[in-house]
């Protein structure tokens, strides 16, 4: 049925209102909320018919009532005082039901269907420690009430005229107490259940986070050996042999590759940590593309020709990106990173922007080692198989993971294609300004 979805939409948003959000309010106080609703309602069906069966005193009664229950609800929550609008609640049913028992009947009247009911919603509302008490109170206070108009028939008069008023009445209260006690089950079920269907997510996540953690750590201990070892080898060499300066500037061109590596790796994992364990925080703002890019093209313009290849940045002095700088700097640099990993000595690595009234689009495209990429799109997920680059670079495969999730809290989409020979190019879609975003 097309219309159930919308429906159940509806229903969901009534509630949170009614109720309040998780965030703000424990599962038993949105509950409780629920419930004084549900008696507003309960209460303003009864005030009519209280007057049309000839009870104009337990009419009133439920009008004092109502007031009351608005009262509770809006302190509760609007005022933060749950606990006391719980007790009051529970202490002043009882005692509506005790003053309904001597205007309407006694024990031939519904007020035992009543106390049933205040009974049912004392267990969904109130503290399980808690139960003792209400439950033996609400126990001997219908013994009590029985057994004195038991010894006392004359204090508790019988009060219809006729016989239809009495079973109108009996009928609307049991009517009552049936859907009052079956919307509170629901309300209880339905909460419940997305309690439990929340708890499940978050137990997901930590056990995803836990994996990718282990993952993490174990690529991490084996790509921090590489360069540790090498300074520790270049310095036994120092210390033991006389080296040539050839063989020095071999050495320390190799422990500078790894060293720089190594760097980028830290950086990546000190990112993707903070991202991960506090929330990453984003305040975007207008940039200049080429005053922002500009010292990353240089810094890589250096690193790239150290394997031959060549690096051009192009885009226009006056082109701008609404992003946040550190984190698109932070993309820029590993897309630049990952193309000059995997292009062979000789080739050459481009960094474009491409820019209309709405969008702006970051290229980043390198000529690759020769043959075919065959990428897929699980490259923008964490895995512990990371390629080597064409001089033996090696990651732990977080820099497009932190691209991607970067790219996303900025409000843009990251892609890329590959061509047929060899070469991949990197796309980067962002808002040009906040209103676009």
């Amino acid at each position: 049925m097309p219309w159930v979805g919308p429906m159940m939409s509806f229903f969901r948003k009534v509630s949170e209102r009614v109720g309040g959000k998780r965030e703000h309010f424990p599962l038993t106080v949105r509950i409780f909320h629920s419930v004084l609703v549900i008696c507003m309602a309960a209460l303003v069906y009864n005030i009519p018919l209280n007057f049309m069966v000839g009870l104009p005193a337990v009419a009133i009664a439920s009008i004092v009532s109502l007031l009351l229950v608005i009262s509770l609800y809006y302190f509760s929550r609007y005022r933060d005082a749950t606990a006391p609008a719980r007790v009051i609640f529970c202490l002043a049913g009882t005692g509506l039901f005790i003053a309904n028992f001597f205007l309407n009947s006694g024990v031939d009247g519904p007020t035992g269907y009543f106390f049933i009911l205040i009974l049912v919603i004392i267990v969904a509302i109130m503290p399980v420690k808690q139960y003792p008490f209400w439950i033996i109170s609400n126990l001997l206070v219908v013994f009590t009430l029985h057994y004195i108009q038991y010894l006392y028939p004359d204090w508790v008069p019988f009060t219809y005229h006729n016989k239809a008023d009495r079973y109108l009445d009996m009928t609307s209260a049991y009517t009552t107490v049936v859907v009052i006690v079956l919307a509170c089950f629901y309300i209880i079920r339905r909460r419940y259940d997305a309690e439990r269907q929340q708890a499940q997510q978050t137990a997901a996540r930590l056990q995803e986070l836990d994996a990718e953690k282990n993952k993490l750590f174990s690529i991490i201990s084996h790509d921090l050996r590489s360069p540790l070892s090498l300074i520790q080898n270049y310095l036994e060499l120092l210390a033991e042999f006389d080296l040539s300066e050839s063989e020095r500037r071999d050495i320390k061109a190799q422990l500078l590759q790894s060293t720089r590596g190594t760097l980028d790796m830290v950086n990546n994992v000190l990112h993707w940590s903070t991202s991960q364990m506090s929330g990453a925080g984003i305040r975007k703002e207008n940039l200049a593309i080429a005053q922002l890019l500009e010292p990353q093209i240089q810094l890589f313009r250096a690193i790239a020709a150290r394997k031959q290849i060549e690096l051009d940045g192009v885009f226009a002095e006056s082109t701008m990106i609404y992003a946040n700088a550190d984190m698109l700097q932070l993309i820029i640099r590993n897309l630049l990173n990952n193309a000059i990993k995997f292009t062979s000595p000789g080739g050459n690595v481009r960094l474009s922007a491409n820019c209309n009234t709405e969008t702006c689009l970051l290229i980043v495209k390198d000529s690759g080692n020769g043959q075919p990429a065959g990428l897929s799109d699980a490259i923008f997920e964490f895995s512990s198989s990371t390629a080597k680059g064409t001089a033996n670079e090696s990651g732990v495969g977080l820099g497009l993971v932190l691209c991607r999730e970067y790219t996303t809290l900025m409000g843009g989409r990251i892609w890329f294609t590959c061509a047929p020979e060899s070469g991949t190019t990197f796309y980067v879609e962002l808002p040009v300004n906040s209103l676009a975003s």
